[in-house]
């Protein structure tokens, strides 16, 4: 079994203006290539997901409409 990390927060919705998921804010792309990715690849990507927030006041706004959530974190792949 292997251990792969996660942004993911189980809010997966694209925001159409931005292209990026109101949960976790990857693009649809990124979340079909993240089980092909490496593990550095992933948390490479994941350092920039915050700084997708912060650009996009209306991917922040679509995601405060379900609340806080933390990532789910690790998943785990059998």
């Amino acid at each position: 079994m292997e251990v792969t990390s996660s942004p993911c927060v189980a809010i997966c919705q694209i925001e159409p203006m931005t292209g990026f998921c109101i949960g976790c804010g990857r693009t649809s792309l990124e979340i079909g290539r993240w089980i092909a990715m490496t593990e550095p690849e992933r948390l490479a990507l994941m350092a920039t997901l915050s700084d997708r927030f912060e650009r996009h006041p209306n991917l922040q706004a679509a995601r405060a409409a379900y609340g806080n959530r933390e990532r789910t974190g690790r998943r785990r792949r059998f």
